[in-house]
């Protein structure tokens, strides 16, 4: 059963939850969303796994940074706040699996700090992912419908497409145009260029957003890197199917350090 907890990051009161026991694997959400989007994925974890799923700064439970309105933030500032968190709940090394600009912020983690990552499961992102026009950023809406579906796989859950739904609509659209923002400029080609840590870039095969040549382009600065593909699934594939994502990185979940 998982818990509720506050930590305090950057003078930031930082929402994250924790579960079970055994190796910590820190979850990182998509942009515009919170940590709900991991939670019947994390019900599915098998035993021996310590889940912390936080919501991002701005997001979900967690309190914004000051001056959020007028302020934006990068990948960098999330990446920064979850290295703290990490610190102030007493965690040394994790395996860190993201999603989205979630998987960017692991891959800028990694450039930093490797030492701290057991592996890396970057799902749906890549070193460079300027992949949407600004003037399409700014017009974004949270409960954008269309969106929703034609972001997801065809083995999708029509429920889980709608609690993706539920679940932005109930976030901020000025952080959702923030993280896209800060998606869009992500480019640490050369500050992750040789980098041993163990990193899997997983993508769904039917995203319309990450496409395989972006994947094949990050690997190619990783020299410990593995390429798998999900069939079917989209661009959120542990909320599109829960059961079917943990089938392609169970193994990874439960592989010794």
């Amino acid at each position: 059963m998982e818990t509720g907890n506050y930590t305090t990051v950057n003078g930031i009161k930082l929402y994250y939850e924790r579960s079970g026991s055994g190796t910590p694997v820190i979850f990182l959400h998509t942009a515009g969303t919170d940590g709900r989007v991991w939670k019947e994925f994390v019900s599915l974890l098998p035993e021996g796994i310590t889940a912390i799923v936080p919501d991002l700064p701005g997001h979900g439970k967690s309190w914004p940074w000051k001056q959020w309105r007028k302020k934006r933030v990068d990948v960098r500032f999330y990446s920064l706040s979850i290295l703290e968190m990490m610190d102030q709940i007493g965690i040394d090394r994790a395996i860190l699996v993201g999603c989205s600009i979630g998987a960017d912020i692991v891959l800028d983690i990694c450039s930093m700090h490797p030492e701290r990552v057991i592996r890396a499961l970057v799902m749906e992102g890549a070193a460079r992912t300027e992949t949407f026009e600004v003037e399409t950023i700014m017009k974004t809406e949270t409960g954008n419908v269309e969106r929703a579906f034609d972001f997801c796989g065809s083995l999708s859950h029509k429920n889980s497409i709608e609690n993706l739904i539920w679940i932005r609509s109930s976030n901020n659209r000025d952080i959702y145009i923030n993280d896209l923002l800060a998606w869009n400029s992500f480019d640490i080609s050369h500050d992750i260029d040789g980098c041993k840590t163990e990193i899997y870039l997983l993508r769904g095969s039917e995203d319309p957003v990450v496409t395989e040549d972006m994947l094949i382009a990050t690997s190619k600065y990783l020299p410990n890197s593995h390429m798998i593909t999900m069939e079917g699934l989209g661009h959120y594939p542990m909320l599109e199917r829960p059961d079917l994502c943990l089938k392609n990185i169970q193994g990874l979940l439960e592989k010794q350090a």
